[in-house]
């Protein structure tokens, strides 16, 4: 049995409009998840930007670290740092809920754009955000709290990584609803 050309040209065209379809989604997936996980981690506070196909990213890397301490009655040493330009959380001890750093995000764009934190390191476990990967809205802001979780079960000892703001921009305003 031969098959018409036309219903040949008919498969043709559906394979075309597939692999089209295809490669749109994996363009999309691709410039959606960019950046990646930091090979270093920055010393200091790191602002970098990047351009996908349909986003813009700028990123502010900032360093953190803690020294956990096993609690003492008496004499009991914590330590605070107090720079703008890191998330340190200094010296505290093991078992709560101490320490606390806020990040003030404005939105200067014309656009909403979305905001993702994301936490590297050996701190990593030990971090945790008020609100994570959400939208600001154009001409707003947002204080984002980062907490400092210890457990009577964490290890004394120096944790260390880094916690990097993304923030991911439409390069058209078409690709608004995508954010």
């Amino acid at each position: 049995m031969r098959m018409s050309k036309k219903k040949r040209k008919s498969i043709k065209s559906d394979i075309l409009i597939s692999v089209v379809i295809i490669s749109v989604i994996f363009v999309i997936i691709y410039s959606w998840n960019y950046p990646s996980v930091p090979k270093e981690f920055v010393t200091n506070e790191t602002f970098e930007r990047a351009t996908g196909i349909f986003f813009d990213y700028e990123t502010t890397r900032f360093p953190s670290n803690v020294e956990i301490v096993l609690p003492q009655e008496e004499g009991m040493k914590i330590g605070f740092v107090i720079d703008p330009w890191n998330l340190n959380f200094g010296i505290i001890p093991t078992g709560g809920n101490y320490g606390t750093r806020h990040i003030i995000l404005v939105n200067s764009e014309d656009r909403n754009v979305r905001v993702d934190i994301n936490v590297y390191g050996t701190i990593k476990p030990l971090v945790s955000v008020s609100q994570n990967n959400f939208i600001l809205q154009s001409g707003k802001s947002v204080t984002v709290d980062i907490y400092l979780n210890t457990t009577n079960s964490t290890k004394p000892g120096n944790y260390t990584g880094e916690i990097d703001v993304v923030i991911k921009k439409p390069r058209y305003s078409l690709l608004s609803w995508l954010v």
